[in-house]
């Protein structure tokens, strides 16, 4: 079969070829200048918990999409990897009239990116403040702060979580005898593809490794622990350098990265850092750590001082500080880059906004777009793929 050239179905041929690769490329441009991302927060009685937007990249606007009632401090939100399912800790301690907080899953709309409630677990420990899923999506890992506990629970075949099957209570205290009088569990992350699992706890000033025990559940790991980090320290978040060999934990109470190199089933501490610029005397604590997905550049969140710190990593993992931006609100208290790794976004908990930074590829230094989002309370920034 064949057309003559300038016959109708030549012409029709073109514009259907012209219409599909017109609708691919807006497609494309729609996938690369807009970004989706759900936001937690510390809501007041009236307020959403959890809220959905977009943001327009060339036009630096927001779309709020969705905003979901009825969650009690949902602080923490993480994603299932296959982007279907949302988990967000509720950071309280009388769920169900006991001294816990709780869990909640939702499932997601795959074109709309909303959010339908599927149920509630008991976290067993106070106030969960973290949440993580591993990467075969199998389980989540709760840390408990108040609680100083980690629990593991399961997640099954239509997204929603089952009962814990693994609890850990933290035991000790530390130096600081205002906040390191017994466990503050602050965040756990799974690592090895989900071969170990990493906690940080403030209180206690350590590190816990949790491995599978081969029959659903999780048993503390060999090693134990990490090497433990200064006394008064207080390990709060955890980096993984896409490597896999480099893990930075940011230390809240002392203004501090730590880096630890991992090799040979083992971990070793390196060095640690300051986070501010010197000669700044005032009073400051640290919150959220992330390194960039290209693994060059990793950033720290400064309360206080109000900044991110920008490092440079080496090649052998080490930091080297190349500057401080500020981020033109109070008490960042969560931050979050977006998949492409060309946008910072900054929650400021205390000053209500959520703030817009671009990432320079070649220094990693931050530029302030002048754009800025209202928000009651937030603390939490989880990007939809």
């Amino acid at each position: 079969m064949f057309f003559r050239s300038g016959s109708p179905a030549i012409a029709l041929l073109a514009f259907i070829i012209l219409f599909v690769g017109a609708a691919l490329f807006s497609c494309s441009k729609n996938d690369n200048t807009t970004v989706r991302f759900y936001i937690g927060s510390y809501p007041g009685e009236d307020d959403p918990g959890i809220y959905l937007f977009e943001y327009n990249i060339p036009a630096g606007e927001f779309k709020k999409l969705q905003e979901v009632y009825g969650q009690r401090n949902p602080s923490y939100l993480a994603l299932h990897p296959e982007g279907r399912f949302l988990y967000a800790v509720n950071q309280i301690a009388d769920y169900n009239d006991e001294n816990s907080g709780a869990v909640a899953a939702f499932s997601v709309e795959p074109n709309t990116g909303e959010l339908s409630f599927l149920n509630r677990q008991s976290s067993i420990g106070a106030s969960p403040c973290h949440i993580s899923v591993f990467p075969g999506g199998e389980h989540v890992a709760v840390a408990n702060y108040s609680g100083g506990s980690v629990t593991f629970l399961p997640v099954l075949s239509n997204g929603t979580l089952g009962s814990a099957v693994s609890f850990f209570q933290h035991e000790g205290s530390s130096v600081n005898e205002r906040r390191q009088r017994g466990p503050h569990a602050h965040s756990i992350y799974p690592f090895r593809d989900g071969k170990m699992a990493i906690a940080a706890d403030l209180g206690i000033d350590k590190i816990m490794v949790y491995q599978p025990d081969g029959k659903g559940g999780w048993i503390p790991g060999t090693p134990a622990s990490f090497p433990d980090p200064e006394p008064g320290a207080g390990p709060r978040h955890i980096a993984i350098h896409p490597d896999g060999s480099w893990i930075y934990v940011v230390n809240e109470l002392n203004s501090t990265v730590t880096s630890y190199l991992y090799e040979n089933d083992s971990f070793t501490l390196i060095e640690s850092i300051s986070t501010l610029p010197s000669g700044f005397d005032g009073n400051n604590t640290c919150a959220d750590i992330r390194v960039h997905p290209d693994g060059r550049y990793l950033y720290a969140s400064n309360r206080g001082h109000n900044s991110i710190a920008i490092f440079e990593i080496s090649r052998k993992g080490a930091l080297k500080p190349v500057g401080h931006e500020p981020v033109r609100g109070e008490t960042p208290r969560n931050f979050n880059i977006e998949p492409s790794g060309r946008l910072l976004f900054v929650a400021n908990q205390l000053t209500d906004n959520i703030t817009v930074f671009n990432i320079d590829p070649r220094s990693g230094m931050l530029e302030f777009t002048g754009n800025e989002l209202s928000v009651v309370r937030p603390v939490c920034i989880e990007f939809l793929p």
